[in-house]
């Protein structure tokens, strides 16, 4: 057994589901705290801006200082501090729901926005380094990187459905749920993370030199790589209402058709991770490296628009919150064979040496641009036209965008000049990064 391939399995378990509690229940958070959807949507636009920028920049700083292992222990640490004072800010419980100018100009929401949004940071730079010590620990092994990311999904899920079990339970019999259950679980998942990443074994041999940098620019530049850029931010602007609108969408269809979901409600929640976790992502992730092999990068993006585009239309239809579990069987499978091509994708594509860089710009085009501008846009559309009719023209929107992707490949594959990129193996040695199905 390898020991860094379990204690990174072990991570991705407390590290990324240290973040159930607190991320998916964020929105509903916000909204009992009085905060309008668009406030809400404000919020999770400007959150990902920091990290954007810090996916790159420490990328870079890993990558030419050979400092990889130093950061991502620091980012553990940081985020149990950040987790703790987010559990001792003040909590403004109500039922009516604030202007949102009053809004703005209140300390406390200020305080809110720049505890989250500095835990949001210390997020994005720790995934673009867990997934680039996962790849470089797997070697020539890459399509097994689903393998290891699958443990992430499972501690994600578990944790979720425990969180949403402890909030009812705890906030029984009162008006508001009483969200200190959460913060307490990431606290603890957070803290036995800092112990894990401190004995994990970085690999990092390949320097990172001029003629590497030189190779990223020029790698930036390729059509084909462009266009891959594009379809992770299109990818993270669908994602983003399903990330920070599922329970908010949820309690929409609990309070308009079916109140007496209420009592349970961030059980049903934390259900509707359980079952996108190990219905969809679990599977998917395992079975990745096979699918991607065998399908092609760009064909099973192209599968994933039209997937998304069904669950869009199946959310707009139905009107029993519990008939949205079965559609994030399909939610989780879509974004586990997407996120694992896009991963593997950007790994293939980067010069040695860079690796981190190159993650670092796809993690940039997914959170850092889709997700915000979808975040905004989100919150725009809930308060102006409500949850049900914003997934009616999503739904719309995103067949259409399928379409575009596929005509568009085939017009790259047809017409581009550069279809054999040059890159770096890990071994040191020439190889062609995308000479193979697409």
């Amino acid at each position: 057994m390898n020991k860094n391939l379990l204690l990174m399995k072990i991570h991705y378990f407390v590290g990324i589901g240290g973040y159930a509690p607190l991320i998916p229940f964020l929105p509903t958070m916000a909204k009992q705290r009085g905060y309008s959807s668009f406030i809400v949507g404000f919020i999770f636009a400007l959150m990902p801006i920091p990290g954007m920028l810090a996916k790159v920049i420490f990328g870079s700083i890993t990558d030419k200082y050979n400092c990889r292992r130093l950061v991502f222990v620091l980012s553990a640490i940081l985020t149990s501090l950040l987790v703790l004072i987010m559990l001792l800010i003040p909590n403004t419980n109500t039922n009516e729901e604030i202007d949102d100018s009053d809004a703005i100009r209140s300390p406390l929401f200020w305080l809110f926005w720049t505890t989250v949004t500095l835990f949001a940071t210390t997020a994005t730079i720790k995934n673009v380094l867990e997934d680039t010590i996962c790849m470089d620990l797997l070697g020539e092994n890459k399509h097994q990187y689903g393998g290891q990311r699958l443990w992430g999904s499972i501690g994600y899920s578990l944790l979720a459905i425990a969180s949403g079990l402890c909030v009812d339970w705890y906030s029984k019999e009162q008006e508001f749920k009483n969200d200190t259950p959460c913060f307490v679980i990431a606290l603890i998942c957070f803290i036995l993370d800092i112990f894990v990443v401190s004995n994990i074994k970085v690999v990092q041999e390949s320097p990172y030199t001029k003629r590497v940098s030189s190779d990223v620019k020029k790698l930036l530049t390729e059509v084909r790589i462009l266009a891959f850029i594009v379809w992770v931010v299109l990818f993270g602007f669908f994602v983003s209402f399903i990330w920070n609108f599922l329970f908010w969408y949820l309690e929409d269809l609990s309070m308009l058709y079916h109140p007496e979901t209420k009592s349970w409600i961030k059980t049903l929640q934390g259900l509707a991770i359980l079952i996108q976790c190990f219905g969809g992502e679990v599977p998917s992730f395992f079975l990745s490296g096979y699918i991607l092999k065998r399908v092609g990068h760009m064909n099973v993006f192209s599968v994933m628009f039209f997937v998304y585009a069904l669950i869009f239309f199946l959310f707009s239809i139905i009107e029993n919150p519990v008939y949205v579990l079965p559609v994030e069987i399909l939610s989780g499978v879509a974004f586990a064979l997407f996120y694992s091509g896009a991963i593997s994708y950007a790994d293939l594509l980067s010069p040695s040496g860079a690796e981190g860089t190159v993650q670092g710009v796809v993690g940039t085009a997914l959170t850092g641009i889709g997700t915000p501008i979808g975040s905004f846009v989100g919150g725009y559309m809930f308060k102006m036209i409500g949850s049900i009719a914003s997934f009616k023209i999503l739904s719309v929107l995103v067949l259409i965008t399928c379409i575009v992707q596929i005509i568009v490949n085939q017009m790259i594959n047809r017409f581009s000049n550069n279809s054999n990129i040059k890159t770096t193996s890990s071994k040191g040695q020439p190889e062609v990064g995308i000479d193979f199905k697409l």
